[in-house]
């Protein structure tokens, strides 16, 4: 479809406030300069839209401006996406037109000193496409052409191109945790970041430990290439998880943001670990920081992607799956199930899939 064929209308969801999402029709957005127009192929759901969804709106800006977006009231929600470019932004090259894109979803300013420095991802003008502007759960969707990456080349399906995004974010993780070839990682919450953290520690070298209280989980981290798994929630569960702790030190990545998790973690884990705080806790934790001083124990937060340097490497590893991510992300919903098939699932803990992908177009 060419700009010229592109309708001036589009079916969206809204999101109004809290467990207010409505199917919308509503105008198809312009790209800005250096931005480009996507026919979106797929867009993922992820516990971030889920709890906007259910209890927030903790990011979304329905009731003041954002200070970077300037956006303010009902949003399009949906950040992880792909979609094939169908109109151009001032500046941006005409050989882009057509090609299928991965997006990153965030939108840094891109020239300040954390963003040259290789730190985007806290950029204090950071924000993202489908949390803080207009999002891709729409047939169509703008976003910077910085933050896209063009991944038909790469053999990459229309669907799969949306795993990118949360790919991403577990390269992001795994780069936080310092984690090189040889090392031992502990990967507990084998969930919608988790299993992408599963691959993507394995094809660095890694050797792996998986571990969930869902024992679908587990066989879908065996295929992604975990060595060990382990049935959380067992008795003998913190002693088959520390008997694959080597003579050196592990890297714990605690991803299923619980107080319970978190508590194993540091409970678990040798003098001088180091854990990464992959799952965004739900609410306060009282942590035993002493335990953590004595033990010498470095805990390290990681949150978003650095697009310039993390985007490539993730639309790698998903390429190297390609046509195989079916048991992760089975076949898409359609924009009117976004609710029943998947906020409402995920926010009540049952998700309905590792990855959920909605089709908006269906």
């Amino acid at each position: 479809m060419t700009a010229a064929e592109t309708p001036s209308t589009m079916l969206a969801a809204v999101l109004h406030g809290r467990d207010d999402l409505r199917l919308e029709t509503v105008p198809v957005p312009s790209p800005g300069p250096g931005e480009v127009l996507l026919a979106v192929t797929a867009c993922g759901v992820c516990g971030t839209d889920a709890a906007e969804w259910a209890h927030g709106p903790f990011q979304i800006p329905l009731e003041s401006p954002h200070p970077v977006t300037g956006h303010s009231g009902p949003m399009v929600i949906g950040h992880e996406f792909a979609g094939r470019v169908v109109a151009l932004g001032e500046g941006v090259g005409a050989e882009w037109l057509g090609r299928l894109v991965a997006s990153a979803g965030a939108a840094p300013c891109g020239h300040c000193e954390l963003c040259l420095g290789g730190r985007s991802n806290v950029c204090r003008r950071y924000s993202v496409v489908g949390l803080h502007r207009d999002g891709a759960l729409a047939a169509y969707a703008t976003a910077p052409l910085a933050s896209c990456i063009d991944v038909g080349a790469l053999g990459i399906g229309e669907l799969e191109a949306a795993l990118v995004q949360p790919m991403a974010i577990a390269v992001h993780a795994l780069r936080r945790g310092g984690v090189v070839a040889g090392d031992t990682a502990v990967v507990q919450g084998v969930g919608g970041v988790g299993a992408f953290l599963v691959h993507a520690l394995k094809q660095s070298g890694a050797r792996v430990v998986a571990v969930d209280l869902d024992p679908g989980r587990l066989e879908a981290a065996r295929e992604l290439g975990a060595d060990v798994t382990v049935l959380g929630g067992q008795e003998d569960s913190a002693r088959r998880i520390t008997q694959e702790f080597p003579a050196g030190l592990p890297v714990f990545f605690e991803v299923t943001g619980s107080d319970a998790g978190l508590q194993l973690a540091l409970e678990l884990v040798p003098v001088g670990s180091t854990v990464v705080l992959v799952g965004i806790a739900k609410a306060p934790r009282t942590l035993d920081m002493g335990r953590v001083t004595v033990r010498e124990l470095t805990l390290v937060g990681t949150n978003g992607i650095v697009r310039e340097t993390e985007l490539e490497p993730a639309a790698a590893l998903v390429a190297s799956r390609a046509g195989r991510w079916s048991t992760i992300a089975p076949e898409p919903l359609p924009l009117a199930e976004v609710v029943t098939g998947a906020l409402q699932p995920i926010a009540q803990g049952r998700p309905p899939a590792i990855k959920t992908l909605i089709r908006p177009t269906l």
